[in-house]
């Protein structure tokens, strides 16, 4: 089997359980939801100097737009809530999760530099 068919078939894993959990969460919560505009504007920050670097304009338009509306509603930002104040489950859950990224990331890493050789 071809190591970029394992690769494909782990990221739509990961994509579907990470919606998922976030569905279950949502369902979790009542009431109604409102946009993190932080979140917003950091997406915009990243995207648009991405898609300057590679000539995308859907990358720096789009990012332009998530900056402008983060910006726009800088007062509706939400705190972020410290580390040291996370339920001890959460803590484990972000620990896990930063933890199976940074393992993908090192394998994929791994893959194209000994493809290239």
């Amino acid at each position: 089997m071809d190591f970029t068919i394992i690769i494909v078939i782990v990221v739509l894993i990961a994509i579907l359980l990470t919606y998922l959990i976030v569905v279950s969460a949502s369902k979790q919560k009542e009431g109604k939801r409102t946009p993190n505009y932080r979140a917003l504007f950091i997406i915009g920050i990243s995207w648009l100097p991405i898609g300057i670097a590679t000539d995308n304009t859907a990358f720096w338009s789009i990012g332009l737009v998530f900056l402008i509306i983060g910006l726009a509603n800088k007062n509706k930002w939400k705190q972020e809530t410290k580390w040291s104040d996370l339920p001890p489950n959460v803590k484990r859950f972000k620990l896990t999760l930063i933890s199976v990224l940074i393992i993908f990331l090192v394998i994929v890493f791994s893959y194209l530099m000994f493809k290239g050789n």
